[in-house]
């Protein structure tokens, strides 16, 4: 492993900012190569913090929760750092660790190539994290929001009483949770309220780059129909695959705000694009204060140049912030 992917991993690392005599958990399973870990165990160590590594074993259907041995261990830990192939940050023990003060980490599907950059990874977290609080604080304002492209998405959903989500990528107090390197605003919506058509044409997750666009019909929140394309059939079993009820469910609406990140084949970076917007169906995100569903799966479907009105305002035009919010800015 290159210092340049060291370097990318200490950046990581430090938006918790770890200090001398913390305890870090270092969460993992056996899809991610053990040289990945060991760059961020040396990231976490050179901060004077101690790191104690937990790696689960990846299973044959979709992992939501972690190992009983693992979420025991989120009670000792200042710091829990996810670096997980099989995703379990939409958890309850992720959930009940932030209660309790716990600063969470998500740092998913992570691997040499982003921590060397160019990328998402080299974004300028803290001159970011305004903008990405302003949109943030407009959806906690709204009660509505409505989402169209070009290529013919066209959703509305129900905010009312929601509060917005900035996913700055930072933890560094008490209760935090960040998911570096992705950087986005949104919102978990009111459930069954989500109603219209989705076109995905970027990304998707169980898929990876979409080769041809395809489209998701959403009804009182719920999506009823998928079509268009060989992987809109891969998507549906995908869901159905599931046996739950809830996966085909809108869960979230995410905004990517990352002004670095490149649209790959890695969900992190591709869903943190700025200029794109995310909608997820399945598992609700684990933010305090909501009611966690729990459907097995977290699909998010990601696509280009959205038009986004809040609450009747229109924030962004064709993926540009238009809204009078920080300024984009990156390192």
């Amino acid at each position: 492993m290159t210092e340049r992917a060291l370097r990318g991993a200490a950046r990581l690392v430090a938006c918790a900012a770890p200090q001398a005599g913390e305890q870090v958990l270092i969460l993992t399973d056996d899809g991610l190569p053990a040289e990945i870990t060991a760059l961020f165990r040396t990231a976490v160590e050179d901060t004077g913090a101690e790191a104690t590594l937990v790696q689960m074993r990846r299973t044959a259907i979709t992992r939501s929760q972690p190992s009983p041995v693992a979420a025991a261990g989120f009670t000792g830990a200042d710091i829990v750092i996810e670096l997980t192939t099989q995703f379990v940050q939409h958890s309850e023990a992720r959930q009940r660790g932030q209660r309790n003060g716990l600063r969470y980490l998500f740092i998913g599907d992570i691997d040499e190539a982003m921590l060397a950059g160019p990328g998402a990874v080299y974004a300028d977290f803290a001159g970011l994290a305004p903008r990405i609080e302003g949109v943030a604080d407009i959806v906690t304002a709204s009660e509505t929001m409505r989402l169209t492209t070009a290529a013919g998405t066209d959703i509305t959903l129900s905010t009312a009483g929601r509060p917005g989500r900035a996913l700055t990528g930072l933890a560094k107090s008490p209760g935090q949770f960040g998911a570096p390197p992705c950087l986005e605003a949104g919102v978990i919506p009111v459930p069954g309220t989500a109603t219209g058509t989705i076109v995905v044409d970027a990304y998707c997750v169980g898929i990876g780059l979409v080769s041809e666009p395809f489209t998701v019909e959403v009804e009182n929140g719920s999506a009823v129909r998928i079509h268009g394309s060989p992987e809109a059939e891969r998507l549906r079993r995908l869901l159905g695959d599931t046996g739950s009820p809830h996966a085909f469910d809108v869960c979230e609406v995410g905004i990517g705000l990352n002004d670095t990140a490149l649209l790959i084949d890695n969900v992190t970076s591709a869903e943190s694009c700025y200029g794109t917007a995310h909608i997820a169906v399945g598992t609700t995100p684990a933010d305090p204060g909501i009611e966690i569903v729990d459907a097995g799966i977290h699909v998010d479907m990601v696509f280009h140049a959205p038009t986004i009105e809040i609450g009747g305002r229109t924030v962004f035009r064709d993926g540009e912030l238009v809204a009078d919010t920080a300024a984009p800015g990156s390192a």
